[in-house]
């Protein structure tokens, strides 16, 4: 394989190209959905291809081939090859790109046990398993339990001499359920990141869906609570959506050119003093795990804001060069078959001093909200996202459940009203996230205090 890679690259070189790059990739994965008691859906998955990207009179030019051979490679080369000519006639700015130190290493996953090696009806029924007890629970009506791993290998070489081989797996356990009656209530839990089977695998299953039909019950006779702004108490996956959704996006520096809420504040407070924000392509298992981007980038840890000033935006090598910054290794592809974009890789809120139960316990009046169903955020940073479970507090106690929550507000005004960061930072987020491509991301944080909207009644 990598010979013929090399051919490949030889060949874009002889056309005299300013710069080309090849991804080859290789994928095995596995998906089951269990609905109701039944196995729904099953479906095995084997892809494999190359991407070539070529910089040639300041353009770029992009193809790819599902057949890995030499006249299918050489064949793609010349296609990227005549679209960065055709592109080049119409490039108002050249594109130019940060030098990086061009690098050779194999990196790999920490896996134990691989899903490869776990026969099918031990994963078929750990999700019938985890059906079967949400169906025990009197107030679950319909159940949706999806299972899904992904065993993956990524090779980049360059013209500028990089060779590097990423060698992962990803694992995966949702579990969704809906309550029963005139407008019942859903709660959706999700585990697994990068690693193997270990990640979501015999009580890790169960007490994921413990914690779903647990949820339901408890807001199975819960009403809405009254709309209005309100201080609340954040747990770490809302914060951990807000946090990616609505801040994370802006920095982006490809959106930060175009114009975001961040253009040119580089400097300025954002955020309270209490805050500080960080995208990172190390924790261990996190899904966003990044060691080096699709463009060979040694992939780092980049503090976009540091005890609430705007420090940095994230970047590839192209937009580090426009704005005379170092590049962060945030250039992700969806695979083989695109060309790379700035997206983030585990982005989330540092810790700070308090206990969650010591800001609960300082709040006088307000809502404690966990976890979300998802919403939507846009360039300015604003935002609306569904909360599954919300507890009003009075006096430091939690006094009784509220269901059927929305949040909305400004990210910026939301991380400035933040007064209180607890100490337990979890990255728990696994997911996938979508812009024109969809990449894996994981986000998170500790509990916070702030002040934002909440819809009700």
């Amino acid at each position: 394989m990598l010979d013929l890679l090399r051919n490949a690259l030889k060949v874009a070189e002889d056309l005299g190209v300013e710069y080309a790059d090849i991804r080859a990739e290789w994928h095995e994965g596995f998906n089951i959905r269990v609905r109701k008691g039944v196995l729904d859906a099953a479906a095995i998955s084997m892809v494999r291809g190359v991407g070539v990207r070529i910089l040639t009179e300041g353009a770029w030019g992009f193809s790819f081939t599902e057949k890995i051979d030499g006249d299918s490679l050489r064949n793609a080369v010349n296609r990227a090859f005549k679209m960065a000519k055709a592109s080049a006639s119409v490039k108002k700015r050249p594109v130019k790109l940060v030098e990086v130190k061009p690098v050779r290493e194999r990196c790999v996953a920490i896996v134990v046990e691989n899903p490869m090696d776990v026969p099918v009806d031990v994963k078929v029924n750990l999700a019938l398993e985890a059906d079967r007890y949400l169906r025990r629970c009197r107030d679950v009506g319909e159940t949706s339990i999806q299972y899904g791993d992904d065993s993956f290998e990524k090779t980049f070489i360059s013209s500028e001499g990089a060779e590097i081989v990423v060698d992962g797996c990803r694992t995966q356990l949702g579990i969704y359920a809906v309550g029963v009656g005139t407008a019942p209530p859903s709660a959706y839990e999700l585990i697994g990141g990068v690693g193997g089977f270990e990640l979501v695998k015999e009580d890790l299953s169960f007490n994921l869906a413990e914690t779903v039909a647990d949820r339901i019950s408890k807001l199975s006779k819960a009403r809405a609570p009254k709309g209005g702004l309100y201080q609340v108490v954040l747990d770490n996956k809302l914060l951990g959506l807000i946090v990616h959704e609505a801040f994370g996006h802006t920095a982006e520096a490809d959106m930060v050119i175009s114009g975001s809420v961040l253009t040119d504040r580089i400097g300025e407070a954002v955020a309270s003093e209490a805050v500080t924000i960080v995208d990172d392509p190390e924790p261990v298992k996190a899904n966003g795990w990044t060691p080096y981007d699709d463009e060979g980038v040694k992939a780092r840890k980049t503090v976009i804001v540091d005890h609430g000033v705007l420090r940095s935006y994230l970047h590839n090598r192209e937009t580090a060069a426009l704005m005379n910054a170092e590049p962060t290794g945030n250039a992700r592809a969806q695979s083989y078959g695109f060309a790379p974009l700035i997206r983030m890789r585990n982005t989330y809120m540092e810790a700070g001093d308090w206990t969650p139960e010591e800001i609960i316990e300082d709040t006088r009046s307000g809502l404690y909200l966990k976890g979300a169903m998802g919403g939507e955020a846009d360039s300015n940073g604003v935002f609306t996202f569904t909360v599954q479970e919300a507890w009003r507090i009075e006096s430091g106690e939690l006094i009784e459940p509220y269901r059927g929550v929305t949040v909305s507000g400004s990210a910026l005004e939301v991380l400035k009203s933040i007064d209180a960061v607890g100490n337990d930072l979890k990255i728990l987020t696994p997911g996938i996230c979508g812009k024109g491509q969809v990449v894996p991301v994981d986000g998170g944080g500790p509990h916070v205090r702030c002040k934002l909207t909440v819809g009700g009644v």
